[in-house]
């Protein structure tokens, strides 16, 4: 399935490309809006952000049909301003956040995201990162899965479901996204 980035054009009009410009695409995603900003800026250059190695190695051939005048970088976008300074860049021309859902995640069954597919709980954004929601929601305290769920999830229920998980993984461990389903 192809992914289509969304308000693609809005998004580009906005930003307003210079063709000596230097931006920056913090969600580099599958590399739609980063192809867009790479062609209106062949002068210039583009610093593309994201967490998933997968989205870049995926991104990174189409944006070479383009130009060569770009950099993935693999490490989230709260890191902006010192892999910049790292680059010596002071100043950029924009930067694009798509801070939608990455719907190629939530497509591929075993990366965890999806309810769709039996998987393991992973839901990492990052393959490489440690922690997965496997060990979140088998080993955090009650107090902590309710701060999770309420701060990052916005659930109105979290103290209901964070009981509820507690409970069900004194019997066995919750290891499956239809499982997590269940409880919840």
């Amino acid at each position: 399935m192809e992914h289509v980035s969304v308000l693609l054009n809005e998004a580009i009009e906005m930003l307003d490309v210079k063709k000596n410009g230097i931006y920056v695409d913090c969600t580099l995603g599958r590399g739609g809006h980063s192809s867009e900003i790479l062609k209106r800026c062949p002068e210039g250059h583009l610093y593309c952000f994201d967490m998933d190695r997968q989205a870049i190695e995926e991104s990174r051939p189409r944006l070479e049909k383009i130009g060569t005048n770009f950099t993935c970088v693999h490490a989230p976008f709260e890191k902006l301003g010192s892999v910049l300074d790292a680059y010596h860049i002071k100043q950029v021309d924009g930067i694009l956040m798509d801070l939608g859902v990455s719907s190629p995640q939530f497509d591929d069954g075993k990366r965890g995201f999806s309810y769709r597919e039996d998987a393991r709980l992973d839901m990492r954004m990052d393959q490489e990162a440690p922690l997965t929601a496997y060990e979140v929601v088998n080993t955090y305290p009650l107090e902590a899965l309710i701060e999770v769920f309420s701060t990052y999830g916005e659930e109105p229920f979290s103290y209901k479901i964070a009981k509820q998980i507690v409970m069900e993984r004194e019997k066995a461990p919750i290891e499956t996204t239809f499982q997590l389903v269940e409880v919840i």
